[in-house]
């Protein structure tokens, strides 16, 4: 079904999406469990060559309780078209194709190393991507395609290097990259959900990655942090260290389970769950919290709400939470007690605007936490520069960050030369995606 162009009745609308229509623009897609949005932005040209992005539409539509509605796929396109059709008349175009993110708990993390002799004794650029593209044919799991792979480290001869390798002279270079992929049915799914919209999925980047990408400073993934993204079904993390990505995954417990617990437990509907958890709920107990009441409407029978404290309603909350970033610990690389690089987490995502998440997660995590918002978006209004928009902030900021070459507009069909380097350029997936379609 194609999607009709937004119109415009006076003369200045007319010229801005002309105008607009003359600047490359791309958009960006999550598929959440709790809402979809979507983000669209126009490239411009920095002074030094490099490309940036100034949000010019953004789109969000909720999604109804599962349970309420089993979520069908033609519920999660409804959803869908809204959020698109919403984002193109805000800014004054219509888009053919999208950067999508997959769920962190679907990706698959592998790390892999490579050998490669230098041929005239000093590391050459050549170098670093034949050895980069040698790891990327490892990079997938068994029954899985390929997504990036990304260097962590390189040694020239047994010595770790710490900085830009080229130009050393050595007769041995190793590479240490990490390949992250997910199942091939995962690619599939979302392809063919953004298609049946009238749209292209041009590439699909790991949630987390692409969360990071929009939270994390510079400083952070060189000291090592953790990024933790709190969505309604699922939360995912992207681990740095060195200035490196050195893992990403995820674990399928997120808000949404905070939700059902609240509606079990004091026998509310899911919608009535999930207001009282986010005017009321928080994930500590302050004082007094026992003498303030909060009011549960009766699930079915249409009788007068229940009533219980707010500390009753946190009880239900903390468990939860902790359990949350338990889990993702027991993740993380390492152990506890061998854990020492990884000092600050980040957490971002609807959930971490619960009041308290910040609190449990340095207890639980034992990390000094921050809650991590888009950072260096411009153009995009207040609601969009929010945690629950994280991930569609960073695939804006990645797409615009390839180099022209690349294929990171709307339409192109160009392999940058540098896209196995980068660990943003997930050069497998276009692949698949153009053999595919």
């Amino acid at each position: 079904m194609k999607r009709r162009a937004a119109t415009y009745s006076d003369a200045s609308n007319v010229r801005l999406l002309r105008r607009k229509r003359d600047n490359r623009v791309i958009a960006a897609i999550d598929l959440g469990g709790s809402k979809v949005a979507c983000f669209i932005a126009a490239l411009t040209p920095d002074s030094d060559a490099s490309f940036g992005a100034e949000v010019i539409g953004v789109g969000c539509c909720g999604l109804p309780p599962r349970a309420a509605t089993g979520r069908s796929v033609d519920t999660l396109e409804a959803s869908l078209r809204r959020a698109v059709e919403a984002a193109e008349r805000m800014a004054g175009v219509e888009i053919n194709g999208a950067h999508v993110a997959a769920p962190g708990r679907l990706v698959r993390a592998r790390r892999i190393g490579v050998d490669l002799e230098i041929a005239d004794g000093v590391v050459t650029q050549e170098d670093i991507d034949d050895a980069v593209r040698e790891g990327a044919g490892l990079a997938a799991a068994p029954d899985c395609a390929a997504l990036s792979a990304s260097p962590i480290a390189f040694r020239i001869d047994s010595e770790a290097i710490y900085d830009d390798p080229v130009g050393r002279p050595g007769a041995l270079l190793c590479a240490e990259l990490l390949g992250l992929s997910v199942r091939e049915s995962v690619i599939d799914n979302l392809s063919a959900m953004v298609e049946r919209c009238g749209l292209k999925a041009i590439e699909i980047v790991p949630a987390p990655v692409a969360a990071a990408e929009s939270c994390l400073i510079e400083d952070e993934k060189e000291l090592g942090v953790v990024l933790i993204d709190i969505g309604a079904a699922s939360t995912g993390y992207a681990v740095y260290d060195d200035g490196a990505l050195v893992d990403c995954g995820g674990v399928g417990v997120g808000g949404g389970h905070i939700t059902k617990d609240i509606a079990q437990i004091f026998g509310a509907p899911l919608a009535d769950a999930e207001r009282i958890k986010t005017l009321h709920g928080a994930a500590l107990i302050g004082p007094g919290d026992e003498h303030r009441f909060v009011d549960f409407p009766r699930l079915g029978d249409g009788a007068d709400p229940s009533r219980a404290s707010r500390a009753d309603l946190c009880e239900v909350i903390i468990p939860r939470m902790e359990e949350i970033f338990e889990l993702v610990a027991a993740k993380l690389p390492g152990d506890s007690r061998t854990r020492t690089h990884l000092r600050r987490a980040v957490i971002t995502g609807g959930g971490s605007l619960l009041l308290g998440a910040r609190e449990i997660a340095e207890k639980t995590l034992a990390m000094k936490t921050r809650i991590g918002r888009p950072l260096s978006i411009i153009g995009a209004p207040e609601a969009g520069a929010a945690p629950g928009f994280s991930v569609c902030a960073g695939l804006i900021m990645n797409a615009a960050a390839k180099p022209p070459a690349g294929k990171f507009f709307l339409g192109g069909d160009r392999q940058s030369p540098h896209a196995l380097t980068k660990p943003a350029m997930f050069g497998g997936a276009r692949r698949w995606l153009r053999a595919k379609f």
